[in-house]
Protein backbone atom coordinates (compact mmCIF):
# COMPACT_ATOMS: atom_id res chain seq x y z
CA UNK A 1 0.00 0.00 0.00
CA UNK A 2 1.22 3.58 -0.58
CA UNK A 3 2.97 5.51 2.16
CA UNK A 4 0.58 7.51 4.33
CA UNK A 5 1.23 9.93 7.17
CA UNK A 6 0.12 7.98 10.21
CA UNK A 7 1.98 8.09 13.51
CA UNK A 8 -0.29 5.68 15.36
CA UNK A 9 -3.08 3.26 14.54
CA UNK A 10 -6.22 5.25 13.62
CA UNK A 11 -8.42 2.56 15.19
CA UNK A 12 -6.75 1.74 18.51
CA UNK A 13 -4.05 4.46 18.78
CA UNK A 14 -1.46 1.68 19.11
CA UNK A 15 1.99 1.77 17.58
CA UNK A 16 2.58 1.11 13.90
CA UNK A 17 5.25 -1.02 12.29
CA UNK A 18 6.32 -0.37 8.71
CA UNK A 19 6.47 -3.42 6.46
CA UNK A 20 8.30 -3.86 3.17
CA UNK A 21 7.81 -6.25 0.27
CA UNK A 22 11.06 -8.14 0.74
CA UNK A 23 10.37 -10.51 -2.14
CA UNK A 24 9.94 -7.56 -4.51
CA UNK A 25 13.09 -5.86 -3.19
CA UNK A 26 15.03 -9.09 -3.71
CA UNK A 27 13.64 -9.56 -7.22
CA UNK A 28 14.32 -5.97 -8.30
CA UNK A 29 17.92 -6.26 -7.13
CA UNK A 30 18.46 -2.50 -6.68
CA UNK A 31 19.26 -2.77 -2.97
CA UNK A 32 21.74 -5.60 -3.55
CA UNK A 33 23.52 -3.57 -6.23
CA UNK A 34 23.87 -0.43 -4.12
CA UNK A 35 24.19 -1.44 -0.47
CA UNK A 36 27.97 -1.92 -0.47
CA UNK A 37 28.69 1.32 -2.33
CA UNK A 38 29.29 4.39 -0.12
CA UNK A 39 26.63 7.01 -0.78
CA UNK A 40 24.05 8.88 1.25
CA UNK A 41 21.75 6.54 3.13
CA UNK A 42 18.72 7.29 0.96
CA UNK A 43 20.50 6.58 -2.32
CA UNK A 44 22.18 3.51 -0.88
CA UNK A 45 19.34 1.95 1.14
CA UNK A 46 16.26 3.71 -0.23
CA UNK A 47 14.45 0.51 -1.21
CA UNK A 48 14.06 -0.29 2.50
CA UNK A 49 13.38 3.22 3.79
CA UNK A 50 9.99 4.99 3.92
CA UNK A 51 10.66 7.80 1.45
CA UNK A 52 9.38 7.71 -2.14
CA UNK A 53 12.38 9.56 -3.58
CA UNK A 54 15.96 9.94 -2.38
CA UNK A 55 16.09 13.34 -4.07
CA UNK A 56 13.63 14.79 -1.55
CA UNK A 57 15.62 13.70 1.52
CA UNK A 58 16.86 16.23 4.06
CA UNK A 59 20.46 15.24 4.67
CA UNK A 60 23.62 16.51 6.35
CA UNK A 61 25.69 13.54 5.20
CA UNK A 62 24.62 11.23 8.02
CA UNK A 63 25.62 7.59 7.89
CA UNK A 64 28.64 5.96 6.27
CA UNK A 65 30.34 6.19 9.66
CA UNK A 66 33.71 4.47 10.18
CA UNK A 67 34.00 0.94 11.47
CA UNK A 68 37.42 0.41 13.03
CA UNK A 69 39.26 -2.65 14.29
CA UNK A 70 39.85 -2.45 18.05
CA UNK A 71 43.10 -4.39 18.20
CA UNK A 72 44.15 -3.06 21.62
CA UNK A 73 41.07 -4.37 23.43
CA UNK A 74 40.54 -7.65 21.59
CA UNK A 75 42.70 -9.78 23.87
CA UNK A 76 40.81 -8.57 26.95
CA UNK A 77 37.44 -9.50 25.48
CA UNK A 78 37.73 -13.17 24.65
CA UNK A 79 40.24 -12.78 21.79
CA UNK A 80 37.37 -11.91 19.48
CA UNK A 81 37.67 -9.93 16.25
CA UNK A 82 36.42 -6.63 17.63
CA UNK A 83 35.15 -3.60 15.71
CA UNK A 84 33.73 -0.25 16.79
CA UNK A 85 31.01 1.37 14.70
CA UNK A 86 31.63 5.07 15.27
CA UNK A 87 28.19 6.64 15.29
CA UNK A 88 29.81 9.52 17.15
CA UNK A 89 31.05 10.65 13.71
CA UNK A 90 27.59 11.62 12.47
CA UNK A 91 27.00 15.35 11.74
CA UNK A 92 25.74 16.29 15.22
CA UNK A 93 27.72 13.60 17.02
CA UNK A 94 25.25 10.74 17.49
CA UNK A 95 23.30 8.04 15.65
CA UNK A 96 20.13 10.10 16.13
CA UNK A 97 20.99 11.96 12.91
CA UNK A 98 19.99 8.87 10.93
CA UNK A 99 16.60 8.76 12.62
CA UNK A 100 15.88 12.48 12.43
CA UNK A 101 16.89 12.65 8.78
CA UNK A 102 14.38 9.94 7.90
CA UNK A 103 11.65 11.34 10.14
CA UNK A 104 11.90 14.93 8.95
CA UNK A 105 12.21 13.88 5.29
CA UNK A 106 9.01 11.82 5.45
CA UNK A 107 7.10 14.58 7.24
CA UNK A 108 8.19 17.20 4.71
CA UNK A 109 7.10 14.87 1.91
CA UNK A 110 3.61 15.33 3.36
CA UNK A 111 4.02 19.10 3.60
CA UNK A 112 4.75 19.32 7.33
CA UNK A 113 7.09 22.05 8.58
CA UNK A 114 6.80 22.22 12.37
CA UNK A 115 8.42 19.63 14.61
CA UNK A 116 8.55 18.94 18.34
CA UNK A 117 10.54 16.62 20.58
CA UNK A 118 11.34 15.84 24.16
CA UNK A 119 15.03 15.08 24.45
CA UNK A 120 17.80 14.31 26.89
CA UNK A 121 20.10 15.97 24.37
CA UNK A 122 20.97 14.05 21.23
CA UNK A 123 17.55 14.01 19.53
CA UNK A 124 17.16 17.70 20.30
CA UNK A 125 20.57 18.50 18.83
CA UNK A 126 19.80 16.52 15.72
CA UNK A 127 16.30 17.90 15.23
CA UNK A 128 17.57 21.46 15.67
CA UNK A 129 20.27 20.93 13.04
CA UNK A 130 18.00 19.29 10.47
CA UNK A 131 15.28 21.90 11.02
CA UNK A 132 17.87 24.58 10.30
CA UNK A 133 18.97 22.67 7.22
CA UNK A 134 15.41 22.40 5.90
CA UNK A 135 14.21 25.87 6.92
CA UNK A 136 11.55 24.45 9.23
CA UNK A 137 10.69 25.05 12.89
CA UNK A 138 11.74 22.90 15.84
CA UNK A 139 10.48 23.02 19.43
CA UNK A 140 12.41 20.98 21.98
CA UNK A 141 11.62 20.26 25.62
CA UNK A 142 14.63 19.21 27.71
CA UNK A 143 15.16 18.28 31.33
CA UNK A 144 17.07 20.77 33.43
CA UNK A 145 19.59 17.94 33.90
CA UNK A 146 20.43 17.94 30.19
CA UNK A 147 24.11 18.87 29.72
CA UNK A 148 24.55 22.58 29.13
CA UNK A 149 26.59 22.04 25.96
CA UNK A 150 23.76 20.06 24.39
CA UNK A 151 21.21 22.74 25.27
CA UNK A 152 23.43 25.45 23.83
CA UNK A 153 23.89 23.47 20.63
CA UNK A 154 20.11 23.53 20.12
CA UNK A 155 20.11 27.29 20.72
CA UNK A 156 22.86 27.84 18.15
CA UNK A 157 20.80 26.10 15.47
CA UNK A 158 17.90 28.47 16.20
CA UNK A 159 15.39 26.07 17.73
CA UNK A 160 12.99 27.00 20.51
CA UNK A 161 14.15 25.19 23.64
CA UNK A 162 12.05 24.80 26.80
CA UNK A 163 13.46 23.52 30.07
CA UNK A 164 11.48 21.18 32.33
CA UNK A 165 12.33 21.00 36.00
CA UNK A 166 13.77 17.76 37.29
CA UNK A 167 11.72 15.66 39.66
CA UNK A 168 12.41 15.43 43.35
CA UNK A 169 14.78 12.58 44.28
CA UNK A 170 12.43 11.85 47.20
CA UNK A 171 9.57 10.99 44.82
CA UNK A 172 11.03 7.62 43.89
CA UNK A 173 7.71 6.05 42.94
CA UNK A 174 6.52 8.86 40.68
CA UNK A 175 7.42 9.90 37.16
CA UNK A 176 9.32 13.16 37.10
CA UNK A 177 7.98 16.11 35.07
CA UNK A 178 10.24 15.33 32.11
CA UNK A 179 8.98 11.75 31.84
CA UNK A 180 5.41 13.04 32.00
CA UNK A 181 6.24 15.40 29.11
CA UNK A 182 7.68 12.50 27.09
CA UNK A 183 4.37 10.68 27.35
CA UNK A 184 2.20 13.73 26.72
CA UNK A 185 4.10 14.95 23.64
CA UNK A 186 2.01 13.05 21.02
CA UNK A 187 -1.23 14.58 22.34
CA UNK A 188 0.35 18.03 22.38
CA UNK A 189 1.47 17.57 18.77
CA UNK A 190 -1.99 16.51 17.64
CA UNK A 191 -3.52 19.56 19.32
CA UNK A 192 -1.11 22.09 17.81
CA UNK A 193 -0.39 20.49 14.45
CA UNK A 194 3.22 19.55 15.21
CA UNK A 195 5.07 16.44 14.07
CA UNK A 196 6.27 14.37 17.06
CA UNK A 197 9.98 13.63 16.73
CA UNK A 198 10.66 11.43 19.72
CA UNK A 199 12.73 8.49 18.50
CA UNK A 200 10.35 5.74 19.59
CA UNK A 201 8.24 3.55 17.32
CA UNK A 202 5.17 4.21 19.45
CA UNK A 203 5.55 7.96 18.77
CA UNK A 204 7.07 8.19 15.27
CA UNK A 205 7.35 4.90 13.35
CA UNK A 206 9.25 6.55 10.49
CA UNK A 207 12.15 7.87 12.57
CA UNK A 208 13.21 4.52 13.99
CA UNK A 209 13.67 3.19 10.45
CA UNK A 210 16.85 5.24 10.30
CA UNK A 211 18.54 2.99 12.87
CA UNK A 212 18.25 0.04 10.47
CA UNK A 213 20.90 1.59 8.26
CA UNK A 214 23.54 0.96 10.95
CA UNK A 215 22.94 -2.78 10.57
CA UNK A 216 23.17 -2.51 6.78
CA UNK A 217 26.50 -0.67 6.98
CA UNK A 218 28.02 -3.07 9.51
CA UNK A 219 27.39 -6.07 7.27
CA UNK A 220 28.42 -4.22 4.12
CA UNK A 221 31.69 -2.97 5.64
CA UNK A 222 32.64 -6.25 7.32
CA UNK A 223 31.62 -8.37 4.34
CA UNK A 224 29.66 -10.65 6.66
CA UNK A 225 27.12 -10.64 9.45
CA UNK A 226 28.88 -10.33 12.82
CA UNK A 227 28.37 -13.01 15.44
CA UNK A 228 27.57 -10.43 18.12
CA UNK A 229 26.42 -6.81 18.04
CA UNK A 230 26.63 -4.77 21.26
CA UNK A 231 24.42 -1.70 21.61
CA UNK A 232 23.31 0.78 24.27
CA UNK A 233 19.76 0.94 25.57
CA UNK A 234 18.13 4.29 26.26
CA UNK A 235 14.58 4.22 24.99
CA UNK A 236 15.12 0.90 23.18
CA UNK A 237 14.64 2.10 19.60
CA UNK A 238 18.26 1.60 18.57
CA UNK A 239 18.22 -2.06 19.57
CA UNK A 240 14.85 -2.58 17.89
CA UNK A 241 15.99 -0.81 14.74
CA UNK A 242 19.21 -2.81 14.53
CA UNK A 243 17.23 -6.04 14.77
CA UNK A 244 14.89 -4.91 11.97
CA UNK A 245 17.88 -4.04 9.80
CA UNK A 246 19.45 -7.47 10.15
CA UNK A 247 16.05 -9.07 9.53
CA UNK A 248 15.72 -7.06 6.30
CA UNK A 249 19.09 -8.32 5.08
CA UNK A 250 18.21 -11.90 5.91
CA UNK A 251 14.81 -11.66 4.21
CA UNK A 252 16.32 -10.44 0.94
CA UNK A 253 19.08 -13.04 1.04
CA UNK A 254 22.13 -10.87 1.76
CA UNK A 255 22.93 -12.59 5.07
CA UNK A 256 21.95 -16.07 6.18
CA UNK A 257 21.68 -15.61 9.95
CA UNK A 258 21.04 -13.04 12.67
CA UNK A 259 23.68 -11.76 15.10
CA UNK A 260 23.28 -12.12 18.84
CA UNK A 261 22.37 -8.75 20.33
CA UNK A 262 24.06 -7.79 23.59
CA UNK A 263 22.71 -4.63 25.20
CA UNK A 264 23.68 -2.44 28.13
CA UNK A 265 21.41 -0.32 30.30
CA UNK A 266 22.31 1.56 33.50
CA UNK A 267 20.76 -0.13 36.49
CA UNK A 268 19.99 3.09 38.36
CA UNK A 269 18.36 5.17 35.63
CA UNK A 270 15.59 3.43 33.73
CA UNK A 271 13.25 0.60 34.52
CA UNK A 272 14.85 -2.44 32.92
CA UNK A 273 13.43 -3.06 29.46
CA UNK A 274 12.73 -6.62 30.59
CA UNK A 275 10.61 -5.29 33.48
CA UNK A 276 8.53 -2.74 31.60
CA UNK A 277 5.47 -4.96 31.34
CA UNK A 278 5.24 -5.63 35.07
CA UNK A 279 2.22 -3.97 36.61
CA UNK A 280 3.94 -3.15 39.89
CA UNK A 281 7.00 -1.64 38.23
CA UNK A 282 7.47 2.04 39.08
CA UNK A 283 9.53 4.66 37.33
CA UNK A 284 10.33 5.67 33.77
CA UNK A 285 9.57 2.94 31.26
CA UNK A 286 11.56 3.18 28.02
CA UNK A 287 9.07 3.76 25.21
CA UNK A 288 10.42 0.94 23.03
CA UNK A 289 11.09 -1.43 25.93
CA UNK A 290 8.95 -4.32 24.68
CA UNK A 291 10.33 -4.09 21.14
CA UNK A 292 13.94 -3.98 22.36
CA UNK A 293 13.47 -6.80 24.85
CA UNK A 294 11.94 -9.01 22.16
CA UNK A 295 14.80 -8.20 19.78
CA UNK A 296 17.40 -9.21 22.36
CA UNK A 297 15.54 -12.36 23.38
CA UNK A 298 14.85 -13.69 19.89
CA UNK A 299 18.49 -13.17 18.92
CA UNK A 300 19.68 -15.29 21.85
CA UNK A 301 21.31 -12.23 23.38
CA UNK A 302 21.40 -10.71 26.82
CA UNK A 303 20.60 -7.44 28.57
CA UNK A 304 23.23 -6.28 31.05
CA UNK A 305 22.38 -3.94 33.91
CA UNK A 306 25.40 -1.70 34.23
CA UNK A 307 26.81 0.00 37.29
CA UNK A 308 28.27 3.47 37.04
CA UNK A 309 31.76 2.06 37.60
CA UNK A 310 31.33 -0.37 34.68
CA UNK A 311 30.24 2.46 32.38
CA UNK A 312 33.10 4.73 33.42
CA UNK A 313 35.62 1.91 33.00
CA UNK A 314 34.36 1.29 29.47
CA UNK A 315 34.53 5.01 28.70
CA UNK A 316 38.13 5.05 29.94
CA UNK A 317 39.05 2.00 27.85
CA UNK A 318 37.56 3.51 24.71
CA UNK A 319 39.56 6.69 25.17
CA UNK A 320 42.79 5.37 26.66
CA UNK A 321 43.13 2.15 24.65
CA UNK A 322 41.52 2.98 21.31
CA UNK A 323 41.52 6.80 21.07
CA UNK A 324 37.71 7.06 20.98
CA UNK A 325 36.06 9.55 23.31
CA UNK A 326 32.44 8.60 23.89
CA UNK A 327 29.83 10.16 26.10
CA UNK A 328 28.84 7.85 28.99
CA UNK A 329 25.86 6.44 27.07
CA UNK A 330 28.15 5.87 24.11
CA UNK A 331 30.16 3.49 26.30
CA UNK A 332 27.20 1.34 27.44
CA UNK A 333 27.74 -1.13 24.61
CA UNK A 334 31.38 -1.80 25.43
CA UNK A 335 30.51 -2.17 29.12
CA UNK A 336 27.84 -4.72 28.18
CA UNK A 337 30.29 -6.61 25.98
CA UNK A 338 32.81 -6.74 28.83
CA UNK A 339 30.11 -8.22 31.05
CA UNK A 340 29.20 -10.72 28.33
CA UNK A 341 32.85 -11.72 27.98
CA UNK A 342 33.09 -12.10 31.75
CA UNK A 343 30.22 -14.58 31.56
CA UNK A 344 32.24 -16.65 29.07
CA UNK A 345 29.96 -16.00 26.11
CA UNK A 346 32.52 -14.28 23.86
CA UNK A 347 34.86 -16.78 22.25
CA UNK A 348 38.04 -16.60 20.23
CA UNK A 349 37.48 -15.82 16.58
CA UNK A 350 33.99 -14.34 16.98
CA UNK A 351 33.31 -11.22 14.91
CA UNK A 352 31.89 -8.57 17.24
CA UNK A 353 30.62 -5.07 16.39
CA UNK A 354 30.14 -2.48 19.14
CA UNK A 355 28.02 0.63 18.60
CA UNK A 356 29.63 3.83 19.93
CA UNK A 357 26.45 5.87 19.82
CA UNK A 358 27.58 9.39 20.74
CA UNK A 359 30.65 11.57 21.19
CA UNK A 360 31.94 12.72 24.56
CA UNK A 361 32.64 16.18 23.17
CA UNK A 362 28.93 17.04 23.40
CA UNK A 363 29.00 16.79 27.18
CA UNK A 364 31.97 18.80 28.39
CA UNK A 365 31.07 18.44 32.05
CA UNK A 366 31.46 14.70 31.64
CA UNK A 367 34.71 15.36 29.79
CA UNK A 368 36.06 17.40 32.71
CA UNK A 369 34.84 14.80 35.20
CA UNK A 370 36.49 12.09 33.10
CA UNK A 371 39.83 13.92 33.07
CA UNK A 372 39.64 14.59 36.79
CA UNK A 373 38.86 10.95 37.60
CA UNK A 374 41.89 9.85 35.63
CA UNK A 375 44.18 12.62 36.89
CA UNK A 376 44.47 14.07 33.39
CA UNK A 377 43.71 17.68 34.21
CA UNK A 378 46.44 20.08 33.12
CA UNK A 379 47.81 21.86 36.20
CA UNK A 380 50.88 23.41 34.58
CA UNK A 381 51.06 26.90 33.17
CA UNK A 382 51.99 27.37 29.54
CA UNK A 383 55.43 28.63 30.47
CA UNK A 384 56.14 25.68 32.76
CA UNK A 385 55.14 23.25 30.00
CA UNK A 386 57.65 24.85 27.64
CA UNK A 387 60.31 24.93 30.31
CA UNK A 388 59.89 21.28 31.27
CA UNK A 389 60.04 20.27 27.61
CA UNK A 390 63.05 22.43 26.77
CA UNK A 391 65.17 21.90 29.90
CA UNK A 392 66.80 18.66 28.65
CA UNK A 393 67.50 20.27 25.27
CA UNK A 394 69.06 23.37 26.84
CA UNK A 395 71.14 21.29 29.25
CA UNK A 396 72.48 19.19 26.37
CA UNK A 397 73.34 22.35 24.42
CA UNK A 398 75.19 23.86 27.41
CA UNK A 399 77.17 20.65 27.85
CA UNK A 400 78.08 20.63 24.16
CA UNK A 401 79.30 24.24 24.27
CA UNK A 402 81.33 23.62 27.44
CA UNK A 403 83.07 20.63 25.90
CA UNK A 404 83.85 22.63 22.78
CA UNK A 405 85.73 25.39 24.63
Amino acid sequence: MPLTEQYSCPECAGELKLKYEHAAVRQQGEFARKWRTPADIFARFGALLPLPSASSAISLGEGNTPIVRASNLESRLGACELYFKLECCNPTGSFKDRQVSVGISVAMHFGRRRFAATSSGNVGNSLAAYAARSGTSAYVWVSENTPVAKRRQMDVYGSRVFEIEAGSPDAADALDPYEIAVRELPALCREYGLVPMTSARSVNPFMVEGAKTIAYEICADLGCCPDVVAAPVGGGGLVGGLSEGFLDLREIGLIDRMPRIVAGQPQDHFVGIDMAGQADCKGARPLDAVWANEAIGTSGGHLHRLTRSQILAAQADLAGKEGIFAEPRGAYALAALASEAGAGRIRKGMVVAVIVSGTGLKDMKSAVDFATRHDLACSSTVSSIWESALDPVLEARETHHSEGR
